[in-house]
């Protein structure tokens, strides 16, 4: 299994042409690796959900795709609250976790190979 790193991750974001704009300013890297491991693994996510040519959910997971070079699912999301055009080159990598470990538990349970 490939081990993603942060600098991997950002380089990537910078260099690579995406099908779709972001609709968020910031990722979090610690997400990034985990959706990354549990693709390897054999695991499969919902749909992205895109409108307009922009990511509206799952940011995290098309990143991921993008870098397993995978196909993801896409299908229609709700509105966009951002005004801002968003780019790649302009998302912020965090180091920061968004979830709580209450949602990584959860997500352990549903994702990761025993």
């Amino acid at each position: 299994m490939i081990e993603i790193t942060y600098e991997e991750v950002e380089r990537f974001l910078i260099e690579t042409e995406f099908d779709y704009q972001p609709g968020q300013i910031e990722i979090s890297f610690p997400i990034i690796q985990r959706i990354h491991r549990r693709l390897q693994q054999g695991s499969s996510f919902s749909a992205i959900k895109v409108r307009n040519g922009r990511i509206v959910d799952g940011h995290h997971r098309y990143i991921c795709h993008k870098l397993l070079k995978l196909d993801a699912e896409t299908t229609i999301g709700g509105g966009n609250s951002k005004q801002v055009e968003l780019v790649w080159t302009n998302v912020n990598l965090t180091r920061d976790d968004y979830d709580d470990e209450d949602a990584r538990q959860i997500f352990a349970e549903r994702y990761d190979k025993q």
